[in-house]
């Protein structure tokens, strides 16, 4: 009997520490990437400001999802222009931009049916010595409970690799295209 006690004991302790180690997770998600790009700010806003180029230098192409569909809508750039998908792999999204100042900044909503926060994203583009500094942003609220605290957490994290890999996927393109512009 006591045996039992002490197991029904430990399990409520370890229940609540657990509840308590939730509940100190975050509720915004807030992700940063940034990168120096070796062109105008001109040529990287061109992949920026159109939805038809995203899958050029994201995570969100045939190569991560082959199963990958898209449909564009609005204008064909700027604010308005918006970008559906679906995938397998990557789920049923949306991407609308909201505001475009060429070529400087480009502020979006993203919304994915796996998730009912909405992100907030911004790119900002500065000349720099060499280039172009690209600062993307990302950011949504979560709810209180701790299964939101969580899935903030885990959407956090997939959003930081996202970033990183699609900056790192724009430097590729970017480069392979002066290397095929100095061929000519």
């Amino acid at each position: 009997m006591k045996l039992v006690t002490i197991v029904i004991s430990s399990l409520l302790v370890l229940t609540a520490a657990l509840a308590g180690a939730l509940y100190q997770l975050p509720t915004q998600l807030e992700v940063q990437q940034s990168i120096v790009l070796d062109a105008t700010s001109e040529e990287v806003y061109t992949y920026l400001d159109n939805p038809m180029e995203w899958e050029k230098w994201t995570i969100l192409n045939k190569q991560t999802d082959p199963s990958m569909i898209y449909l564009y809508g609005g204008p064909m750039a700027g604010a308005g222009a918006r970008m559906k998908w679906s995938g397998d792999k990557v789920g049923n999204g949306q991407v609308v931009f909201t505001g475009s100042t060429s070529p400087t900044s480009l502020l979006y909503l993203e919304s994915d049916d796996a998730d009912t926060s909405r992100l907030h994203g911004s790119f900002t583009l500065t000349a720099v010595e060499g280039g172009t500094k690209l600062v993307w942003r990302q950011q949504a609220t979560y709810g209180e409970n701790p299964w939101d605290r969580f899935s903030c957490l885990l959407r956090t994290y997939r959003k930081q690799d996202a970033a990183e890999k699609g900056l790192l996927g724009l430097r590729t393109l970017l480069l392979n295209n002066s290397k095929k512009k100095a061929l000519k």
